[in-house]
Order: C-alpha cells, then structure tokens, then sequence
C-alpha cells in the first residue's frame, strides 16, 4: 500500500479519537476535554502558522482559561521550528510514538469466527469497565468523558470473554476508508494468549462492511512486544508524533 503523508496521518487519528471542545488556530487545532488523555487535550500542529511562537502563546491562554496545561503534539507535519520554540519556553518532550499502517484484508487474513468473541457499534458497561481497569485514566468523571470521545464517532467494538468482564476489548474507529485501531486492552492475568491478534483479525474482517481498506494504529516508540504483535498482522511505520508538556 502506498503511505499516506504524516499530515493525513494526524487528521485521521484526530478525528478516530475526538475531543469534546475544538477550535481552530490558524492550521492548528485546539482540542479540550476535562484533561481525558493526551490527544483529546493537546494542540494538533499539523499545519501552519504565522508566527510560531505567537501562535504558542495563544494556545496556553486557550488552556490557562480551561485550568488546563498546554500540552503540544508535534509531528513530521509541523513547523520545524516548534520543537525547538517548545524547549526554550520549559517544555519537555515525551510519550514518543509510532503509526503504524496496514491493509485491512492483511490484517483481517487468519479470521475465524469464535464463540468467545462479541462484535458491537457501542461500547456496553463490561467493555468499557476491562478498558478502563487496563487502562486507569481515572474516576468516575473521566470515565464518563472517556465514554463521550470514544463515542464522538463511528466505531466497532469488539470482546473476549465472559460478556460481564471481558478479558480483552477493542476498538476500531471508522473514518472514510480508514480504521483506526484504538483501546486495545487485556486484563494481566488473561495475556499471551493471542487476545490481541484475535480482536484485531476480528475487528478488520468486520471493517470490510463499512468500507474500510486500509488500517492505522498508535503504538509506543519502546514497546516492542506490541511492535512485533502488530508486524506480524501486516503493520508498517508510517509516521509518528510526540506530546510537549510543561516541565
């Protein structure tokens, strides 16, 4: 397959995973949501701006006035000279990571169908509690956050295991042609069993229906058990990004 540019890269995971306020600054695109993970709270740079270091300014009184920190995810698409305007004013970079892309009939190759495994267009309490237990992102409050961005937009959900406690969950967003592979979590006691690869096999067959052709993920810089899970499904690095925070 030929590979997207890191922009188109960017607005895809942007919209797979959508915040729950969001206004533009200039290329940029501002994006808040209680402080519920760090995409849907940080400014997607993916474009252009006049002046990079007024531009930064502006979006720390975006957040200072949601008692928010300003948080920047920075990519080959944004301005070169961000990371270093970044770092003059006490930002650290961090949580570098990598996107990976693959054929959805590569990746759906191997699928069978099992007993054990649900396939839904939402998220039920069971799947949202094993994500949320795996993840730990916060209370109560977040979790209801969590909840509305992960509904922001059209999905598959997919799970393993009992229907009151799976003991692993997917998520697939749908975005035009592409599938974003999201909140893949397994519960400790219940890896290295090949959960993972199930749910991800199960989740690009589903996709076919939808008019997916083509899949993307996020995965850590460093982890390299996911890296050599997701290479075997077919998955390639396309692109990557980072997040700057205050220090």
């Amino acid at each position: 397959m030929e590979l997207p540019d890191p922009a188109a890269l960017d607005r895809l995971a942007d919209r797979g995973w959508p915040a729950l306020e969001r206004e533009p600054l200039q290329g940029w695109m501002l994006r808040a949501s209680a402080g519920v993970t760090n995409r849907a709270n940080s400014v997607l740079t993916s474009g252009e701006v006049e002046d990079v270091a007024a531009a930064v300014a502006d979006a720390e009184r975006w957040y200072a006035a949601r008692s928010l920190p300003a948080v920047f995810q920075t990519s080959p698409a944004s301005p070169a000279p961000l990371p270093g305007v970044l770092a003059a004013r006490g930002y650290r970079e961090h949580s570098v990571t990598d996107i990976l892309v693959a054929d959805r009939a590569g990746v759906a190759d191997g699928w069978a169908e099992a007993a054990d495994v649900r396939l839904a267009d939402s998220p039920s309490d069971a799947w949202l509690g094993t994500w949320w237990s795996v993840d730990s992102r916060g209370g109560t409050a977040d979790r209801e956050v969590a909840l509305r961005i992960l509904t922001g937009g059209p999905a598959l959900y997919t799970s393993h295991g009992d229907p009151s406690a799976p003991d692993a969950v997917a998520r697939l967003a749908v975005v035009g042609e592409w599938g974003g592979l999201y909140a893949v979590a397994t519960r400790p006691e219940a890896r290295r069993r090949g959960l993972a690869r199930d749910l991800a096999r199960t989740l690009a067959h589903a996709a076919s229906a939808h008019g997916v052709i083509a899949l993307w993920l996020q995965v850590v810089a460093g982890n390299a058990p996911a890296h050599a899970l997701y290479a075997a499904l077919g998955f390639r690095r396309a692109s990557g990004y980072s997040y700057w925070s205050p220090s």
